[in-house]
């Protein structure tokens, strides 16, 4: 009995520290301003997890965070060639329509990731 309450302490332990380092790496990609959200949201994606909860919430934030990082960079790189090229060609309009929707895409998802990051915050008193 004593060795099964051993591994759910042990479980528990390492379930809120990889609760603890996702939380971390959400709030670092929603408090990064635009020009640093893609980097945030890689950083989001590699943060490892095995419980379902932490799991759950990683997938769900990263819905939002991967659209809208992309959505960014190809906001970016738009504004930068429409620089250098002067008048919007087609192709820009096209990659700024595509930017659009990507970051429409993510935006759905963000009211999801706060109700369940704060979810988890209380389940693991973070």
């Amino acid at each position: 009995m004593r060795r099964w309450l051993i591994v759910v302490a042990l479980v528990s332990c390492h379930a809120k520290d990889e609760a603890r380092t996702l939380v971390k790496a959400i709030d670092a990609y929603r408090a990064a301003p635009n020009d640093d959200k893609p980097a945030r949201a890689d950083e989001l994606d590699k943060v490892a997890c095995t419980d379902p909860e932490v799991c759950a919430l990683k997938d769900t934030c990263r819905k939002a965070a991967d659209p809208t990082a992309r959505g960014l960079r190809t906001q970016q790189e738009v504004a930068r060639a429409a620089h250098d090229t002067g008048p919007y060609p087609d192709d820009l309009a096209a990659k700024w329509k595509s930017a659009s929707s990507d970051l429409a895409e993510g935006y759905g998802f963000l009211e999801e990731c706060r109700t369940k990051t704060e979810a988890l915050r209380q389940r693991f008193g973070i």
